[in-house]
């Protein structure tokens, strides 16, 4: 008996421990805004501005980057010029960060409330085009929303849900004149179609993203502007250098391109053969990097018998050789597995390499909360209308 009364009284002098230490006040650095709409930039290199502190308000820093203090905001961080603020500290509790996974975007600037009230004091304002984290919903019409440490209230009007990320995909780009073998294969895009819609990302604001960006945004780690696509291709094909490159060059924008290690001719660079399916050569890859970001399609596994990758049929050893074999070539940290196929044991491979996501060829737009060894993408095939592409994009 007396034995079991130590262990409880050890416990709770224990369980006492941990609460002080986690409840010890520590000198926390505010700032307090000396003038009014005072621009937060989501990076102190593009300064775009993603939203605006009111004057008087008061905002807990985390850090400070040259002539910037450093706020949370949203899932990510802001920057502050200093010279629009002036700074404070005191002591207090310091509570962890929340971050959210149920994500809303602005369509117009929107005010932060100090109360769920049109009438109530504004504290900042989140601007347009931004993907933001939601604290919870509050009563029929307000959302729960955090920046710079305090808690606000946005109105529903002009925000939607997050519906997700497009992730596009493609393989084989031809033109029109030219495809004369292709013309039933799905994953053969016209070169004028591929041409249409990027200048219709373009003309309507849209942003390309790489897949370093998408991984950091589901980790919670970085915010996203409301109209942002990542664009993917398969296979490492001739064409996208010869025929995607320069379109996606001329409208500013980058991809990815899961590469097939084993098929980038090391030796020479074939010329173009519109009857035929032709890799990329070393040089190719190499002039390419301004715009692509090279990932892995595995080194040597993109086949199949009877329907199955051989991802599925090869063995453990086999397998992550050959991951690894594709990760000493080109240094990937993302996979798209062959025809979108994979089991447990794949994604314990891609785990045991460090490599952070892999993507198949399910339908659908990648969420903050989805497995990032399951992601979903988007194929757009040669019978796509604009209209359906900007059907598959669109929120």
């Amino acid at each position: 008996m007396l034995k079991k009364v130590s262990y409880f009284i050890l416990f709770f002098i224990l369980l006492f421990a941990i609460n002080l230490s986690e409840g010890e006040a520590s000198e926390v650095n505010y700032i307090t805004i000396k003038e009014d709409d005072v621009p937060v930039f989501n990076n102190i290199t593009s300064r775009a501005s993603v939203g605006f502190l009111k004057i008087h308000q008061t905002y807990k820093v985390n850090s400070e980057e040259q002539n910037y203090w450093k706020i949370n905001f949203g899932n990510g961080v802001g920057y502050v010029a200093k010279n629009h603020a002036t700074a404070t500290s005191k002591k207090e509790k310091v509570s962890k960060e929340y971050k959210s996974k149920k994500i809303i975007i602005i369509n117009e600037n929107t005010t932060v409330y100090e109360k769920a009230s049109p009438k109530a004091k504004s504290i900042a304002v989140i601007a347009k085009n931004q993907r933001y984290p939601i604290v919870s919903n509050h009563y029929f019409n307000w959302y729960k929303v955090k920046i710079g440490g305090k808690i606000g209230y946005i109105h529903k009007e002009n925000t939607e849900k997050d519906k997700g990320i497009p992730v596009l995909m493609y393989h084989h780009l031809l033109p029109d004149a030219l495809n004369k073998k292709f013309r039933d294969i799905s994953a053969v895009t016209s070169v004028e179609n591929f041409e249409a819609q990027m200048k219709w990302l373009s003309d309507n604001g849209y942003q390309t993203i790489l897949l370093q960006d998408l991984e950091q945004f589901l980790n919670k780690e970085i915010n996203l502007p409301g109209k942002v696509v990542a664009i993917t291709f398969d296979d490492g094909l001739k064409s996208n250098y010869l025929y995607g490159h320069p379109i996606l060059k001329k409208y500013h924008f980058q991809a990815t391109e899961f590469l097939i290690t084993s098929r980038i001719h090391l030796d020479k660079t074939p010329d173009f053969t519109p009857d035929a399916i032709q890799t990329l050569s070393i040089t190719e890859v190499e002039a390419m990097k301004d715009i692509f970001d090279l990932q892995s399609h595995t080194h040597n596994l993109h086949a199949a018998e009877n329907g199955k990758s051989h991802v599925l049929l090869k063995s453990y050893e086999e397998v992550k050789n050959d991951f690894q074999m594709n990760i000493d070539m080109i240094d990937s940290q993302y996979m798209a597995y062959p025809f979108g196929q994979h089991k447990r044991q794949t994604i314990k491979i891609l785990k045991e390499l460090d490599m952070k996501m892999a993507f198949t060829i399910k339908k659908g737009k990648v969420k903050i909360g989805d497995n990032p060894y399951k992601l979903k993408r988007l194929a757009v095939n040669y019978d796509h209308t604009l209209e359906e592409f900007i059907e598959l994009v669109e929120n």
